[in-house]
This record gives C-alpha cells, structure tokens and sequence, in this order.
C-alpha cells in the first residue's frame, strides 16, 4: 500500500533489548562491514556524489532556474549511452551528467545538467503531469484538515476535539479527468486516532471521512462524511515486551564468515564467486543493479545490462468513496529509493554482511546519506547445488550451494517490502519480492461474524479484530530486465509445447514436443505462461552443442489484474495486464507506468511505447515481468503481517557447455579432520 506514515521517513533506530542482545550473541566476532558513499565517481553507473549533487544546485542556482521556494523532487545520474557504457574499461575516463526533476511556482521542471562542464544542457517545462510526491507536502498537507470548519465539525460528531493525538495521511488521488482539477497538486486525505498507540498507528481509522486538499492553493477542497462508525478496540503492540513471551529464546543460528568474507565491494562493484555487476541507489526505483556478468574460466560472458524494479501498482477493492480511489503506484506516485529504511544487521541482514550508505537529494537539493540503504551479502542455503548418489556402485557426489543476496528495504508506510537479488553458483538469478509490514484497515460495526452488520462490513476484505477490518487488494510490481544475453544482439523466443498424437506400435498414443519460435514484435506476450517456456537467445553465439546461448525466464507468482479494461485506475496501470512484456531497448523507457503517473488519466509506458510494434528479434530488447498477487487478508497478518515472499528466476540455458557449478569444491567434513 501507499499510505505514507511520516515516521516512515526516520533512519537510524537502534536495536534495543532482546534483539540487540540476540545479535550480540549470534555474531560476537563478525561485524557488519559499512561501505561508505564515494566522494568521487569510479565508474560511469555510479550513484551521484555528494559534490555532484551540490554541482548541480549551483548550476541551476547559477542558470536562474531555482530560488528557495522551489523543491527537488529528485536529483539523479542521467546515464551515458549503453554501447559506451559497455565499451568502458577501468582507468578509461568517462562523462558525467545528471537529471533532475523541480517544482518550482506550482510547475513542474526537467533538467539535464553537464556535471563535467559545470553546465545546464536542458530546461523543460513539463504541462499537464505531476511528479511523485515529495516529503514537504506530506507534511503539509496533513495538517490542512485540521483548519476546515467542516472537518472540525465532521470529527466533533465524532467525539473527537482535541487533535493532537489525530494523525492525517496523505494518499494520492489517482486518475484525474476532471478539467477543473487539472494541473492541480490533489492529495486525498484521512485520518487516524493514535491515542495509546505504541509502534502501530494503523489500529483506529478514523472511518468514512476524508478530506480532499489542493497543495497548488493550500486549500481544503472538499470534505466527505458518509456518517460515523464506532471506533475501533485499542491497537494491540507488535513489541516483544507485549507478546506475551511463551516461547522460549532460541540458540542462535548464525550466518557469519569465520574466515572473512568472499564477497568483495569497491564503491558500486561487486564480485562474489563468479559474478560480478555494478549497484547503485535510485530515489525512485531503488537498487539498481548493472553490467551482470559471469566469468566462464577467464571470459566475462554478458548475461544483463541492467535490472532493477519499475512500477508497483496496488488497488484496493472496496467502492466506498472514501476507498474507492485507493490504487497506488507505490515506485511512481512516492518512490522507492527515498522511502528505503535501514537495514539491521542480525535482524535484516546477516551481521557479517556488507552495508551501503548511499546518497541521495533532500528535498532543497542538499546531499543526504541513506544509511544502510542496501545489504549484500552470502549465505548457504542449505541444500546442495547438484548431487548424485550412484546405488550400484556405492558412490556419491555432493556440492554445497551458496548464494549472494542483494536486498533493500522500502517501507511504503504501513507496507515494507524486501526486494531480493539472488545470485547462486549455477549461473541462476532470483528477483524475489517480500510483503511485510501492517494490513490497510478499515473501521466497521462488526465485532465478530456473528453480528447481523458482519456481511455488509465482510464484503471487501477480512475482520482482523473488533470493528476493524482489512480490506482486498492486489499487488503488481513491475521489473524491467536489460538482458544482453552474450552481447545486445538478442531475440526472445517461446518454445511451445505442442501435443502429438503416435498411430504407430505400441500402448503409447501421445507425447508433447518442444517447438521454437521467435517473439518478432514488441509487446505483451499473450502465450499462456504455462503453455511454453520463455528465453532470450543470443543471436550471435552458440555454445559447444551449437545451441544459441540463452537464458530462460522462469514465471513464479503471475497474477494479472481483473480490473475491467476501461477502469480509469487500470487504464494508467495497463502493464498489469499481462505477466510478461517485451519492448525494443530505449534509454528513457524504463518506468511501466510511464514517467509521471501521479493523478495521470491518460494510458502511458508499456502500452504506449509497444504500440509502435517496433521489431525485436536479432536485437537490443527488454523484457518485463509482472510479480502479480492477490491479497486477501487473515488473521495472522495483524496486528503486524509474517513475511510472504513471490518472485521469478533468470536461468542459464544451453549458456554453458556444461554444468557451471561442476567445480564447486566439496564441504569440509569436519567429522574426518578434512
């Protein structure tokens, strides 16, 4: 979900008992390794330093464009072209430029600045969009409320006088087709009453009203009340101190590095067994990760350009006009980067792992570190990586698997999410996606099922408590994969599982075959994920057997919206209507949902861009996939929700001559002093 709790925005909170002292025991030798932003670029992927970021506000002071009332939306590294990034060695040196995005007088600015030359290569004035949201107005606008006579009365109907303990919380409106309201900065607001609450603010909405507010004319637009609800039973604690403490602590289980760790991180760069790739820090997508290679015994094979996330669509399914407009775009409308929390080590992370503190833009231009932003870190999984017991003979071969985990952790207020990417000794890369965090809820009259209100208060979601409700919703998150699969000549192919029918001898009367065929024109594959398989071949190198060298995409969790065509809110979030897209490369198509979908009626990114049915086979392409899942809530996600993972793999196939991982070494058996 993407309502914003301003505390979601603090850093820095310490472990404190049982954790700490959980921590301290797991890993009592093994500290995390802190990995502090650069002062200066190394690399052409580099996030922007704090210099740069100071650079581009004095070009921009300089220039004329910005006074002190203009706010940044984001400051981030506008990238050099692919084929030089590509083409780029160590010690080479490189341009540096960087994009930033300004409201300034209630108008919304691009530009593009010359880091290098100290210069302003771009001003655009952007009509008719509205860019994400940014921190100020979230703090603005939740006061403004608590100026309006009508919500002053509507909350005294309530019994409600004093606001001190009344917290308001800024939603984004969605879709805007009003003419009136164009151009506009709308924000729709509710409130809750925090009133004994501890660590979970979300246990006592203040139900059936909601302000509409104007932050272009610091106004209160209007105020709907569809009638009072009795409040809520007082919000339990998600604390430990409040638990209840049945269980007993455990022995601690660690995941540490005796003898120091395998992975290896300078700046941005990362190498861990085979792999290596470039990372960096976006306010609005987050991690990004670039340049993913695999070295096969001293050649450094190209399998991704760049991957990283693109847009998480989350509608909610209830049509009362105070819910009805809930369907965020959580990277697009609020972003990712910005709201990363800081990762804990024993608790988020292993203690052993490698924490970045990366750097980002405060909303006047300054430079910030975000601290902890991102962990990387290996594991063992546990199970081996291939094996084989041989019965006949009496031998056995076994190899230990380990993985390397590339993990943030966005907190999109009530909602925290863990992106994974995880990279494993076969050549396999996971994008995994986990749903943590408090359920949206909603007040109702019902306190159990057996109250004669229960079907009507039941109907869109689940009663997780005495009149509090969580109600239905889906999430869509959208991950945009650069694969340069051998090189940037590539095409995508499905091979497709046909049925055949044997007249020959035999019982047998049927079998399925494996037919190729290539995907030659961008858009959403409409193929039944379960009916084929998909990969991108290289179109340009073979490996020993003479197959094209590629790599699959194997679907995992592949819900698509049910949401009616022409629905206002689905018609900006068509990328979720389908798990898999693929479009020719373009260096400024990477956001599903297009560049500015805050309050946008119109349908842009993935459907727009494909519409052109630009070609795609023998070259540059990207492909798309949609994590799609439903939620339907229970019991169990309240008051805090146990982690739900979903997720997809990237696979080698026919990329290798062979099994990579054959010369994974064997695990030490300690029990025979090996």
């Amino acid at each position: 979900m993407a309502t914003i709790s301003l505390t979601s925005w603090g850093r820095g909170r310490a472990l404190t008992g049982l954790a700490a002292a959980m921590v301290a025991i797991a890993s009592p030798t093994h500290a995390e390794t802190r990995v502090a932003p650069q002062a200066t670029a190394t690399h052409p992927m580099d996030a922007l330093t704090a210099d740069e970021i100071r650079t581009v506000m004095d070009v921009l002071r300089s220039a004329g464009k910005v006074d002190t009332a203009a706010r940044i939306v984001s400051i981030t590294l506008d990238e050099n072209a692919k084929d030089e990034v590509r083409a780029w060695r160590a010690g080479q040196p490189f341009a540096r430029r960087a994009a930033a995005t300004i409201l300034s007088n209630s108008n919304l600015y691009e530009a593009k600045i010359d880091l290098g030359g100290r210069s302003l290569a771009g001003w655009d004035e952007i009509k008719d969009r509205q860019s994400a949201l940014i921190i100020d107005e979230l703090m603005s606008a939740g006061e403004l409320p608590k100026q309006d006579q009508r919500w002053v009365a509507a909350m005294n109907k309530r019994g409600i006088t004093d606001f001190a303990n009344v917290m308001c919380l800024p939603l984004t409106v969605g879709p805007v087709a009003d003419p009136a309201l164009k151009g506009h900065r709308l924000l729709n607001v509710p409130c809750v009453d925090t009133t004994g609450a501890g660590n979970n603010l979300w246990g006592r909405p203040i139900e059936n009203l909601m302000a509409q507010v104007d932050l272009t004319a610091r106004t209160v637009l209007s105020v709907t009340d569809l009638g009072v609800v009795p409040p809520p039973a007082p919000t339990p604690s998600h604390a430990y101190a409040d638990s209840g403490k049945y269980r007993a602590a455990p022995k601690p289980v660690e995941i540490g590095a005796p003898q120091g760790s395998n992975v290896a991180v300078e700046g941005g760069q990362v190498r861990w067994d085979n792999w290596s790739f470039h990372v960096r820090l976006e306010p609005r997508v987050g991690a990004v990760l670039s340049l993913i290679r695999y070295d096969d015994h001293g050649t450094a094979r190209d399998i991704a350009y760049q991957l990283s996330a693109s847009e998480m669509f989350v509608p909610y399914m209830d049509p009362a006009q105070t819910w009805q407009f809930r369907a965020y775009m959580d990277i697009g409308e609020y972003g990712f980067g910005v709201l990363s929390s800081e990762l804990r080590p024993g608790e988020d992370c292993p203690a052993s792992a490698h924490f970045l503190d990366l750097t980002i833009s405060d909303t006047k231009g300054g430079p910030i570190v975000s601290k902890g932003a991102v962990c990387i870190f290996e594991r063992p999984t546990g199970d081996p990586i291939w094996r084989h017991s041989e019965l006949i003979n009496n031998t056995a071969e076994v190899r230990p698997n380990n993985e390397l985990v590339v993990r943030m952790a966005p907190v999109v207020g009530n909602y925290d999410y863990l992106v994974d990417y995880v990279f494993d000794r076969a050549g396999n890369i996971d994008v995994r996606l986990g749903a943590y965090g408090i359920d949206a809820t909603k007040g109702v009259a019902s306190r159990s099922l057996s109250d004669p209100t229960a079907a009507d208060d039941t109907a869109y979601g689940t009663l997780i408590s005495e009149r509090l409700l969580a109600v239905n919703h889906d999430h869509y998150m959208t991950f945009r994969i650069d694969m340069d699969v051998d090189g940037t000549g590539n095409r995508l192919v499905e091979d497709r599982f046909s049925v055949r029918k044997l007249t020959g001898e035999g019982q047998r009367k049927s079998l399925w075959q494996v037919e190729t065929k290539p995907v030659a024109t961008e858009g959403p594959v409409t193929t039944p994920l379960n009916a084929a398989q998909f990969r991108i071949e290289s179109t340009g190198k073979t490996n020993k057997q003479g197959y094209r060298t590629s790599y699959q995409l194997m679907p995992g969790h592949s819900d698509v919206s049910l949401l009616a065509k022409d629905d206002p809110i689905q018609l900006r979030a068509g990328f979720a209507a389908y798990t898999l897209w693929a479009s020719a490369y373009a260096k400024d198509e990477r956001y599903a949902a297009g560049l500015y979908p805050n309050e946008n009626p119109d349908v842009d990114g993935l459907p727009k861009w494909t519409a052109a049915k630009r070609a795609i086979e023998d070259r540059d392409l990207v492909v798309w996939y949609t994590v799609g899942f439903r939620h339907v809530p229970r019991a169990e996600d309240w008051p805090v929700m146990p982690g739900l993972w979903h997720g997809f793999r990237l696979r080698p196939f026919n990329f290798f001559d062979r099994n990579p991982a054959l010369d994974v070494p064997p695990a030490v058996d300690a029990r025979a002093g090996k």
